[in-house]
């Protein structure tokens, strides 16, 4: 292997796993609007646990509200309002947008638990290896025509299947890797949930 090649399969390795990051990153979302989400939060839970009971929000503004906060209305109201009470609710509420299809809530237990297929941990770590296989042999399929092209002594002219290999490798691998990420999120939220010290109620006037 010359070292022009060398160098090839290294720039691929680092585009995989730098794409692997930003991925990840895309995936438990960005930062931007932070001050708008500040402002609205701050409100919103001001007027939600008003002391007065005359002052108590519509059912539909509350229902909207805690959607908003969430980012999704594929959660439930309900639990959006428990999420809310558990320790570091920004991050609890993106790990259950995420990996609700892994993790469901306890009302009785006010617990979050996981779904039936995912309760044991060799079930979780079969799944992990699998995606990040998936996620690997698809990366390299969609790199394959530039970086075998030399090796294998191919015309430069099979460079042009990466307009193919690219995107469906590409997409294979985006879902796989989500999918990991699903269940290491879900894996972390299980883990460490806890309470407010002190609760949510701090936000009534």
């Amino acid at each position: 292997m010359d070292l022009s090649t060398i160098i090839k399969v290294v720039v691929a390795v680092s585009a995989i796993l730098g794409a692997a990051k930003v991925i990840y990153e895309l995936t438990l979302g960005g930062h931007t609007r932070r001050r708008e989400e500040y402002r609205f939060a701050k409100e919103f839970l001001r007027d939600f646990y008003k002391a007065d009971e005359n002052e108590k929000l519509h059912p539909l503004a509350v229902e909207r509200g805690l959607y908003a906060i969430a980012g999704t209305s594929s959660i439930n109201a309900d639990d959006v309002e428990y999420l809310l009470t558990l320790s570091s609710p920004d991050k609890v509420l993106k790990d259950y947008a995420l990996s609700r299809a892994c993790v469901e809530i306890d009302h009785k237990t006010q617990r979050v638990k996981y779904r039936a297929k995912y309760t044991s941990a060799f079930a979780r770590l079969w799944r992990k290896v699998w995606w990040l296989l998936v996620y690997f042999v698809a990366s390299l399929l969609a790199a394959s025509p530039l970086v075998l092209t030399g090796p294998l002594g191919l015309s430069t002219r099979f460079m042009w299947l990466a307009v193919v290999t690219i995107p469906c490798g590409g997409l294979y691998a985006y879902l796989a890797l989500r999918d990991f990420i699903k269940i290491t999120r879900a894996e972390t939220l299980v883990k460490d949930q806890k309470k407010h010290t002190p609760t949510i109620q701090v936000y009534r006037n």
